[in-house]
């Protein structure tokens, strides 16, 4: 048998609170519940054994690349979440440990730290800065020698399951075989039994994801310290051509047999490194314009967090978020000449990017997550005009904009946002449905008139969010005698947007609910009995 430490699932609990249960998807209400319920859900994961426990399956999407292409991304249920998270907290610093240190300037990417506040990493690392500055090093030394270039094809999805258990017990100690087991269990239950893939999306995969890159670090080292790697992609420096075929190909060989992965027949490759040097100018590009506002951004960041320490010493209202305490922030930071300052810069570099044919994504998402931030509108604009070409940014597009519209806005951009709602690629693509139906939950949008019979909301569970917006108790009661014949992630919504009912209609409804439901069930409906 194998149970979870008490301490392991509060710091769960305060990660998925703080921060995002998946990249990929909108912060589930269920979390609000949860924490509500707190010592009852917390009794129950504690019961579990993890070595015959088999999770739900997850929520899967295809989300939008900038290629074009598509990725597959996951959401867990709730519970599943809380699990995944707490048991990689008690592995994720002996993982650390077990990574080349990162002051051998190789492995640069999601150094682990894990801290009080919930996060798994190292915030304060810059660490794509000196990768690079590592990599251009290498470059210099072997100039006139080769480089291996290795990307693995579709690495979360084609992770090999049953060899993450071995791999725990060999980073973390033989007294970690019962959190390796508890594990592979988990993944494979997940997966249905498939011994392929983890879940993409959420901050536990990364650290698989880096546990299995390290063991093929350690397999490059037996050749050569000369090489750095971020994520997948690794870039492995020789003297001579010969000796990077022979690499190549023993190490082809080992990650297919230890690992079942493949490297990508596009992207691996030998170079020399004169003609490698040339194929990074690109990155140098998407470097200097990443960082061409840090001055500005710092000085931001530091007047930001001395206001918040000032008027709300109890911690960063990103984190706790109060939006009366928060407007006290933005109304000093209005007043100061760094904010126009820094508008003025975010609006030139959008504006410079949406006119290049091929955008760099990465710079606008830096922008929009700095931007919604600080509450910066001088971008709003562009960001609307340009909504079809950000798809690939969509969770960034709406987050920014669910932080920066009022009433007032979406009374002057409604037809910009009509247009948004009644795209065609918004309703044909469910992710990015999703991710608009999360931007209709704002109250801002009862200002305006938007059509009223959800057609354009692809998911129940989207229309019953959006419906407690809207007030809808009509459409709430429709489900109130089917509501039984939903899936999970959908009758909870049901069951949680019965929270607009009168007080005697929505109680007598959630006492015979918590009488059916399963935990979490329970707790949403105990949650709505007593919400105002």
């Amino acid at each position: 048998m194998f149970h979870l430490k008490a301490s392991s699932l509060e710091w769960a609990l305060k990660h998925l609170g703080r921060f995002y249960a998946s990249d990929f998807f909108p912060r589930p209400f269920e979390f609000a519940a949860i924490s509500k319920q707190w010592a009852d859900i917390k009794a129950h994961l504690l019961a579990l054994d993890l070595h015959s426990y088999v999770p739900q399956t997850p929520i899967m999407s295809l989300a939008l690349k900038p290629n074009g292409t598509f990725r597959v991304v996951h959401q867990l249920d709730p519970i599943d979440s809380l699990i995944y998270t707490a048991l990689m907290y008690e592995m994720a610093a002996k993982i650390e440990q077990y990574r080349i240190p990162r002051d051998e300037k190789i492995a640069w990417s999601y150094r682990i730290k894990p801290s009080v506040n919930g996060s798994f990493f190292n915030p304060e690392e810059d660490t794509w800065r000196d990768y690079m500055r590592q990599t251009k090093q290498l470059a210099a030394n072997f100039n006139g020698g080769f480089v291996v270039t290795c990307d693995l094809v579709d690495f979360y999805n084609q992770i090999y399951t049953h060899r993450i258990q071995n791999l725990i017990v060999e980073a973390c100690g033989p007294v970690f075989e019962g959190h390796g087991k508890a594990m592979e269990k988990f993944l494979l239950g997940l997966n249905t039994l498939t011994s392929r893939g983890i879940p993409v999306g959420p901050a536990p995969s990364i650290i698989i994801a880096e546990l299995v890159a390290s063991d093929i670090d350690k397999k490059i080292l037996s050749y050569t310290r000369h090489f750095v790697r971020w994520v997948d992609d690794i870039w492995i420096f020789f003297e001579s051509r010969e000796e990077a075929e022979r690499v190549l190909y023993e190490l082809t060989a080992f990650i297919h047999e230890n690992h079942r992965l493949v490297f990508s027949g596009e992207k691996t490759r030998i170079l020399s490194v004169e003609r490698f040097v040339r194929t990074l100018r690109d990155q140098e590009a998407e470097e200097r314009a990443r960082f061409k506002t840090r001055a500005q951004e710092r000085a931001m960041a530091e007047y930001y967090e001395e206001l918040v320490e000032k008027i709300a010493p109890y911690g960063d209202l990103n984190d706790a978020f109060d939006e009366e305490r928060y407007e006290e922030v933005l109304d000093a930071i209005r007043r100061d000449g760094r904010y126009d300052i820094l508008s003025e810069i975010y609006l030139k570099a959008l504006n410079d990017e949406l006119g290049k044919r091929f955008p760099e994504f990465a710079v606008i998402r830096h922008m929009l997550r700095k931007a919604g931030r600080y509450r910066i509108r001088s971008v709003l604009s562009a960001v609307l005009a340009n909504f079809d070409r950000l798809l690939p940014l969509v969770r960034e597009v709406i987050l920014y904009l669910s932080k920066v519209i009022t009433k007032d806005l979406v009374i002057e951009h409604q037809e910009s946002l009509r247009n948004i709602v009644e795209s065609s690629r918004v309703q044909r693509l469910p992710f990015v449905n999703m991710w608009v139906s999360a931007l209709l939950e704002h109250p801002a949008f009862n200002a305006i008139k938007l059509p009223e019979n959800y057609e354009q909301i692809r998911a129940i569970r989207d229309r019953a969010l959006i419906a407690i917006r809207r007030e809808d108790r009509t459409w709430v009661k429709g489900y109130k005698n089917a509501v039984d014949t939903l899936g999970p992630w959908e009758k909870r919504a049901v069951l949680f947007s019965s929270v607009i009912l009168s007080k005697d209609e929505k109680r007598a409804w959630m006492r015979v609910a918590a009488q059916r439901g399963d935990r979490l069930e329970v707790a949403i409906a105990k949650f709505v009995m007593t919400a105002p």
